[in-house]
């Protein structure tokens, strides 16, 4: 749900003295945030890998290149909601590698995009 009606309030957000910004924003990805952190792996192709490489993720990630030129980067994520949608983005150009759980839940969007593409 979008905003539909804002109202300024009299207010005033304080924002606590031992909040860690950094430690927070650690177990997010993009605008999801949560704190059942799982590594999740990602394998490009060598043609997506081109476009994939340094690109940044996460702070904390790790790129591979592998032999045939295909890129492999984990990093932790806290909810698949985002991840999901980026990895859909690149079609067959990526691979879930790990965890089983998201690659799970992309296989299930590419029977939904069968059954409504006819495939």
């Amino acid at each position: 749900m979008r905003m539909s009606k804002v109202e300024a309030l009299e207010d005033e957000f304080v924002v606590r003295s031992n909040f860690d910004f950094r430690e927070y924003l650690n177990s997010s990805f993009g605008i999801y945030k949560g704190y059942d952190i799982r590594e999740v792996r990602l394998r490009f192709t060598p043609e997506r890998a081109l476009w994939a490489k340094g690109r940044v993720w996460h702070p904390s990630q790790q790129e591979t290149e592998l032999p045939d030129g295909s890129l492999e980067i984990s990093f932790p994520v806290a909810d698949f909601s985002e991840i999901k949608m980026e990895i859909l983005k690149h079609g067959a150009g990526v691979e879930v590698i790990e965890p089983k759980a998201l690659r799970e839940m992309v296989l299930e969007e590419a029977r939904n995009l069968c059954r409504i593409y006819g495939g």
